[in-house]
């Protein structure tokens, strides 16, 4: 299993706010791909979050891997960062893989995309909780009057309340990647096209393919956001200091 995490921190942020984490075993895999919106502990809890999102993931592979055993280890998780977390936002998304069969399961909130690289353009495989994509997807013209609307989340990671993640099944095609995004990359990079050194939010590509070698992992990244946990060290959720 190849992996190549490539992160870099935008030239209007001040910190590079996106974090990836992943669990590999018996050619299963479990990733969660975090970009919060820039605060003071906006680092802190995209390292906390992806971490624990993959953990719940993990966790609920022993339950059946049902989206509600994920969700409600998610809330959990949720209340225990509340905290110190009241007024940070983000955009996450939580992918379940088993590698073998070439299929998985996707829970996501926010702006976050995953896609399937073959050779040409990736073909994405969720859409963005976004006011535009909302007004797209019910073939409403988006008010002239609302700024920014491909930025506003309709859904996230919000500190003061849990929102639930959207939830879908996938397939892929044997010798496909797989590519996970922030907007940073796939609106600013991918689809405005503008260079890597130019970009002005955080921008962060995770891309797996799946083989019989073992894990190997390349990181270009100008920060330490990328978290490789062992299964078989997997620390009880309840003893757990998120």
């Amino acid at each position: 299993m190849q992996m190549e995490w490539h992160s870099r921190k935008g030239n209007a942020r001040s910190h590079n706010s996106d974090a990836v984490a992943l669990f590999a075993w018996d050619n299963k895999a479990v990733i969660a791909l975090v970009d919060a919106a820039e605060s003071n502990t906006s680092v802190e809890l995209a390292a906390r979050w992806a971490q624990a999102c993959a953990r719940a993931a993990v966790q609920a592979h022993d339950r059946l891997n049902t989206s509600d055993s994920i969700i409600d280890a998610l809330q959990y998780a949720h209340m225990r960062l509340r905290p110190e977390h009241l007024h940070d936002r983000a955009s996450y998304l939580i992918a379940s893989l088993d590698l073998d069969r070439c299929e998985g399961a996707l829970l996501f909130a926010g702006d976050c995309l995953l896609g399937i690289s073959g050779a040409g353009a990736p073909v994405w495989l969720n859409t963005p909780h976004t006011l535009e994509a909302h007004y797209h997807h019910s073939s409403t013209e988006c008010p002239t009057e609302i700024q920014g609307a491909e930025h506003i989340l309709t859904r996230c990671f919000k500190g003061r309340r849990f929102s639930t993640p959207e939830c879908r099944s996938f397939v892929w095609a044997e010798g496909a990647s797989l590519l996970f995004s922030t907007d940073g990359h796939w609106r600013e990079h991918l689809r405005d096209g503008v260079s890597l050194t130019d970009l002005q939010d955080d921008a962060s590509v995770l891309r797996l393919a799946a083989g019989a070698t073992p894990l190997n992992v390349i990181q270009p990244t100008d920060t330490s956001n990328l978290f490789i946990v062992d299964r078989d060290v997997l620390p009880d959720m309840d003893q757990e200091a998120l």
